[in-house]
């Protein structure tokens, strides 16, 4: 779950790289082979909360059913998840340890693309919050403590808040970026672990550069997907966004990867949609459908689910 304080960007790698469709390449396989599905949180961690349900279980059962999803659409895409159940990945003990479990496991599986599905909180109480105004002052205590002291009213508040937001790694380097230094996924080998590098040096920037051309437009392109389709169904979208602060799984997972926050569960009828089976398996098709397109740009068939993504297209960044 992230808040999301949001300044519109626009993105030239965007219109750069999808301004025109790939040529088809006859008995050519797919870019597409391996797919890692990130159930957000888990275990100890339950992520946000709603009236009744928690984060970390929504986004398992999404995510299970997503993935039983695409091996039916898609029988030669492989499907690996972090977890399966109510633990951190890993059986990490803390939740620093679960992330480096996460990308470790994505960039050893050689993913093609990484999905990591998470819930959202405003950062206001689920269903009804409290608030309070002030409406005049008052005279209180004797003499030389006598002072005017302010009178509130305290009201109620529904948490309106909806909506779905997909984010992608934040595509320029601060003083230091927690990266794969080992080589990047894809059939590549990972070697045994992550670090943080200077990207001072030269080889780092270069590292940085390739890094973004060969896996943030991709990443982009996708996330658009995914909320074009939400749009679609009904549902309220803020858009592509990135962080100020990296989202680490994206950071360290070399291959396409986004952070999609499939609605508020501090929203008490978005987090009913969320809970129920309806509203999980339209997320699921929204996702899917998305996929379709994804997986069709890459192939480059040039079939009817290609689209190009606008180069005015914001990706907004989100502190």
């Amino acid at each position: 779950m992230m808040k999301k304080t949001s300044i519109l960007l626009t993105l030239c790698v965007i219109a750069c790289s999808f301004t025109s469709p790939r040529p088809v390449r006859p008995h050519q396989k797919s870019e597409l082979r391996t797919i890692v599905i990130d159930p957000g949180h888990g275990g100890f961690d339950p992520g946000c909360h709603g009236l009744f349900a928690k984060e970390k279980d929504v986004a398992l059962a999404i995510s299970l059913k997503l993935g039983k999803a695409i091996e039916q659409a898609f029988p030669d895409i492989k499907v690996i998840y972090t977890r399966t159940t109510d633990i951190m990945p890993g059986n990490a003990r803390n939740i620093h340890d679960g992330c480096v479990y996460r990308a470790d496991m994505a960039n050893r599986a050689h993913g093609d693309l990484f999905l990591s599905i998470h819930c959202n909180s405003n950062g206001k109480s689920a269903g009804i919050y409290h608030a309070k105004k002030l409406i005049g002052h008052k005279m209180v205590g004797k003499g030389r403590k006598r002072r005017r002291v302010p009178i509130y009213e305290t009201y109620s508040i529904k948490n309106r808040t909806v909506g779905t937001t997909s984010f992608v790694w934040k595509a320029t380097w601060g003083e230091y970026k927690s990266t794969m230094i080992n080589g990047a996924g894809g059939g590549e080998d990972m070697g045994d672990s992550t670090a943080i590098i200077d990207v001072s040096s030269p080889e780092a920037r270069m590292r940085a550069q390739l890094y973004e051309k060969k896996y943030f437009a991709n990443s982009a392109l996708f996330a658009t997907y995914v909320q074009d389709e939400f749009l679609k169904s009904g549902r309220v979208s803020e858009g592509v966004q990135q962080r100020e602060v990296g989202i680490w799984v994206l950071e360290a997972t070399g291959m396409p990867s986004i952070l999609v926050e499939t609605g508020y569960l501090t929203n008490k009828e978005e987090e009913q949609y969320l809970s129920s089976k309806g509203g999980q398996n339209e997320v699921v098709h929204n996702i899917l459908d998305a996929l379709r397109r994804y997986k069709s740009s890459l192939d480059g068939d040039g079939g009817t689910n290609t689209t190009r993504v606008n180069p005015r297209s914001p990706v907004r960044t989100a502190r």
